[in-house]
């Protein structure tokens, strides 16, 4: 399969956010943070093995530092990795998540609506009164219906 080497559409308001040397940072990062993590792990198993061949004798491990060395630099490439697969990794689990919240959202669209059509009913209902008793102004600021001196006839 040919590599994809075509840009992704951009919105504006996202190509505000980005670097200008953004794709060239991203590209660094995906490079360099793969060789640290190499060169960490193999100081990490030179120093292993050289522990594990002193281990019977009473000779000092040649080597050994060199996990010191390792594993800040396995850390670091780790680190680097993390932020420039992080594009990929988001835009692959937001594949994976939008179709079940897509459904999600249809499910319960579905199956709430006869409690949103009462809801909405009853709120409908409670403005009718409302404007009825004169408690609701309408959008000329006047209240409609009954004045006040009569609603405290009817209670």
């Amino acid at each position: 399969m040919p590599p994809d080497n075509s840009k992704n559409p951009v919105s504006p308001q996202l190509e505000r956010l980005q670097l200008p040397a953004q794709n060239a940072i991203r590209k660094w990062l995906c490079l360099i943070g793969p060789i640290l993590v190499l060169v960490g792990l193999l100081c990490v198993i030179i120093s292993f093995a050289s522990m594990v061949s002193s281990a019977g004798s009473f000779e000092r491990p040649h080597y050994f530092w060199l996990g010191f060395v390792g594993l800040p630099l396995m850390f670091v490439g780790g680190v680097l990795c993390q932020f420039g697969f992080l594009g990929a990794v988001a835009r692959f689990l937001a594949g994976e998540s939008a179709p079940v919240a897509a459904d999600t959202v249809n499910y319960l669209a579905e199956e709430t609506k006869g409690s949103i059509e009462t809801i909405a009913k009853a709120a409908a209902k409670g403005v009718v009164e409302g404007m009825a008793a004169g408690h609701v102004e309408t959008t000329s600021g006047k209240a409609e219906g009954n004045k006040p001196s009569q609603t405290k006839d009817k209670l």
